[in-house]
């Protein structure tokens, strides 16, 4: 038994027993008591799916946060790796330039004149 159901039973007891009240209102007073009743029931069947629902979407809010944590990772990694990469090929290219041809002196190429 609910406590409003509890308290209109009290009541209806009490005004039946001052003998105010009739048979019907102490009947009309327990069919109000039980519809306050049910509607509580139904409220706390809709909050408890609400309460479900919450649950599911906060679980799917982690999940997108740890995805979301990775990702930022790899990405950290993936940079890391193109600035590597970025510095072996200017490494590279300072290497493969062509050295500059060493200049023959007039009298080598006097002699091979000659």
């Amino acid at each position: 038994m609910t406590a409003t159901k509890a308290m209109i039973a009290i009541l209806a007891l009490g005004v039946t027993l001052g003998g105010c009240a009739t048979r019907e209102s102490v009947e009309n007073a327990q069919a109000s008591a039980n519809a306050a009743d049910r509607r509580a029931m139904n409220a706390q069947g809709r909050a408890d799916d609400a309460y479900g629902v919450g649950q599911e979407a906060l679980g799917v809010g982690h999940d997108a946060k740890s995805a979301a944590l990775i990702a930022e990772q790899k990405a950290d990694q993936a940079n890391a790796d193109l600035s590597a990469v970025k510095r072996r090929i200017t490494a590279m290219e300072w290497q493969g330039k062509p050295a500059k041809k060493a200049r023959k002196s007039r009298t080598a190429q006097a002699r091979t004149n000659s």
